[in-house]
């Protein structure tokens, strides 16, 4: 008979084992030097863990395991949703005037408000502004310059949003080119507003800006 190193004794047949996991299969194979692979303990041990493998997959989900993987998902998707987003509005200038369109969205439903969008990953704020005002308007646009930025939490709107939103001014490449409404899902209309005669309602930020005396033209001495 061989003694192992975890106290277990193993003959040609048989084995004895004190109060030891003796179905644990990494144990045994690294404890018996000396047996042979087909040894009736080495059998003994592949079975019972076969036994266990499949016991586990049978195994069912339970109601209170469920309801404790959706709750876990729930709570990833409303931190998702809380997470500031970062926004880029265009003022396109023609001479005193300047482009807006008629929101189509939860937040700011049917307010005049900038062309604009979401800066994507990798993006430039002089891209993100270039791609949205094409996409949304067809226009191509130049001299694009940064204003400003506002940090703002819309909590009143139906789906609570917070965006750090980048505020820029640009020309367009060509002065006789006109707008399209390319997205009407997202813009009942567009139009060019002389800035000293704007329409109401304007969406909130833009409102902030007017009534603050925020001026998007450049000085004469720009």
């Amino acid at each position: 008979m061989l003694l192992t190193s975890s106290g277990c004794g193993v003959g040609k047949w048989g084995f004895e084992c004190r109060k030891t996991a003796f179905c644990n299969l990494t144990a045994f194979t690294t404890n018996l030097r000396g047996c042979q692979y087909n040894s009736p303990l080495l059998k003994f041990c592949k079975a019972q863990e076969e036994k266990d493998t499949a016991a586990s997959i049978k195994k069912p989900v339970t109601v209170s395991k469920l309801k404790s993987t959706n709750t876990l998902l729930k709570t990833e998707k409303t931190h998702m949703e809380k997470v500031p987003r970062v926004g880029v509005a265009v003022f396109v200038l023609r001479g005193k005037t300047v482009l807006l369109g008629i929101r189509r969205n939860s937040i700011g439903d049917s307010t005049y408000a900038l062309p604009g969008g979401h800066l994507e990953f990798g993006e430039s704020f002089e891209e993100c502004g270039a791609r949205e005002l094409k996409e949304e308007t067809g226009l191509d646009i130049e001299k694009i310059e940064f204003l400003t930025v506002t940090n703002k939490v819309f909590k009143e709107s139906p789906k609570p949003a917070h965006y750090v939103t980048i505020f820029l001014r640009a020309a367009l490449s060509d002065p006789l080119q006109d707008f399209q409404n390319l997205e009407p899902d997202k813009c009942l209309g567009l139009g060019w507003y002389d800035w000293d005669n704007l329409p109401k309602p304007l969406f909130w930020p833009l409102e902030e800006m007017v009534q603050i005396g925020f001026n998007p033209f450049p000085s004469q001495t720009d």
